[in-house]
């Protein structure tokens, strides 16, 4: 792995959100990290053109905004989500090379939005350093829906006869999806359709009966959704 030199860049403006500068980005946006863990030999910031599949959320860098809380720290700054690294990276300018993107730093309290995806950290043991990123895919007064994808990596592999093809690395996902509660308690949705309902507790014939009256299929995101959507609501 190669080393990092991270420099730590001015603070940003109070006076105005929409006068951001994002070439004088808070210190609070990159963290010192010695090693790009996955900056190896068969990672790089490009997208790799030999692989099945991809490490990231969004291929390019698109523009975003970054936030602390309910304050705006950087409005339209090109940012990509690299759910393999479980990392946000961040650049000054589209114009800028890939290969000088940083990592945006990994607090709890600073959350990103690319297109219209939220993306949050949640902390692991208390600790912000060894969290994971999430999707939200809904904010309710109770309860928050979040989605954790993972990305599995299958290393290339040579022919082993002369009628067999060499088999290229591949980038395979994984979807998890959680309820968390507003004092940050996380409850993991098992796979099985029948299992899923398990965890609202004393609520779950009521909300079988609301998913068999509106056809809805559990095991399908935007159904799961709705279904949480009116457990919010009661």
């Amino acid at each position: 792995m190669r080393a990092l030199i991270v420099l730590i860049v001015l603070f940003i403006s109070h006076n105005s959100a929409s006068q951001v500068n994002t070439r004088r980005m808070t210190s609070e946006l990159y963290r010192a990290d010695e090693y790009i863990k996955y900056r190896d030999k068969t990672m790089s910031y490009s997208l790799p053109k030999d692989y099945h599949g991809s490490p990231y959320f969004n291929d390019n860098f698109v523009l975003g905004n970054v936030y602390k809380g309910n304050e705006l720290l950087a409005e339209d700054i090109p940012l990509r989500y690299n759910i393999f690294s479980n990392e946000i990276e961040v650049k000054e300018s589209l114009e800028e090379g890939d290969e000088d993107a940083k990592p945006l730093t990994k607090s709890s309290e600073i959350f990103v939005k690319i297109d219209d995806t939220i993306i949050i950290l949640v902390p692991f043991n208390g600790k912000d350093e060894d969290g994971s990123y999430f999707q939200v895919l809904f904010e309710g007064k109770k309860i928050n829906f979040l989605k954790k994808v993972t990305k599995e990596y299958t290393s290339p592999k040579k022919a082993s006869t002369s009628i067999t093809r060499d088999l290229k690395g591949a980038f395979t996902d994984k979807t998890t999806f959680f309820l968390q509660t507003k004092s940050g308690k996380m409850y993991e949705l098992p796979k099985a359709k029948n299992k899923k309902l398990l965890v609202f507790g004393k609520d779950k014939e009521y909300l079988q009966e609301f998913a068999r009256k509106n056809n809805l299929n559990l095991n399908k995101e935007e159904d799961l959704k709705k279904l949480i959507v009116h457990y919010d609501s009661l």
